[in-house]
């Protein structure tokens, strides 16, 4: 009974100091944002989305017009499709994957960053869209912001961060059809876009750099130790970087 109670206290200690390990490094991810350099994308993206409130007549007629026309027809639906973590659930499967049979570390950072950007930035969409509770231009409600957008750029964020420019490019380019093809479907409007990249880009931007940091913080570690000898003691003294 008492080995039982100790392992089980000695189990509760080693959970509690991963746990502690674990919870800090899930609010340094969910701030990331607003203290990294992510904060530049929240403020662009920020500034275009008041922009176009101060212009929201204006909006909503485009909006409208682009709805009455559909210029992307029947390929809407494959924005749709693209909006509901499609790219962002393959891109996981396949680093992950990647990982199993490689065992390249880098595979599994990437299928956590990605899994981290599409988690935290969809958890703020959906606390955004039931707090502000906006009628989409078709009449349903919980418009503002558009999850479709927020995943997708969350993706190409993630993508961007990790990858070639080209990469970068494809993906972004995928994520604005997307923001494009929820308007055309009259289901946002142009400022439900807008906010849904701007907290999909500084989300995957602010793990990434979130994890840069905490990489450097780790290489960086300093040792001091003092070896006993016979004469007297030695000091040691190292600096990763």
């Amino acid at each position: 009974m008492k080995q039982f109670l100790f392992v089980l206290l000695l189990s509760f200690y080693s959970f509690n100091s991963y746990s502690s390990e674990f919870f800090d490094e899930m609010k340094e991810d969910a701030s990331s944002p607003f203290n990294t350099s992510a904060i530049k994308a929240l403020g662009i993206g920020g500034g275009l989305t008041i922009i176009s409130l101060i212009f929201n007549d204006e909006s909503k007629r485009f909006q409208a017009d682009l709805a009455r026309h559909r210029p992307l027809k029947k390929y809407s639906k494959l924005g749709d499709i693209l909006g509901q973590t499609v790219p962002n659930i393959a891109y996981a499967l396949a680093m992950g994957s990647d990982y199993l049979i490689t065992k390249d570390q880098k595979s599994l950072d990437r299928t956590i960053l990605m899994t981290k950007a599409t988690l935290y930035s969809g958890a703020l969409t959906d606390i955004m869209k039931w707090t502000i509770n906006e009628k989409r231009p078709n009449g349903s409600k919980h418009s503002f912001p558009s999850g479709h957008t927020t995943t997708a750029f969350a993706f190409s964020s993630v993508v961007a961060m990790e990858h070639s420019l080209p990469w970068g490019i494809a993906a972004n380019a995928m994520a604005a059809f997307v923001g494009f093809s929820r308007m055309n479907d009259n289901a946002h409007f142009l400022h439900d876009v807008l906010a849904g990249a701007t907290i999909g880009t500084m989300y995957g931007v602010g793990v990434w750099n979130a994890k840069k940091n905490r990489d450097e913080k780790k290489s960086s570690q300093t040792v001091f130790m003092l070896v006993p000898l016979n004469d007297g003691l030695a000091a040691h003294y190292a600096l990763d970087f």
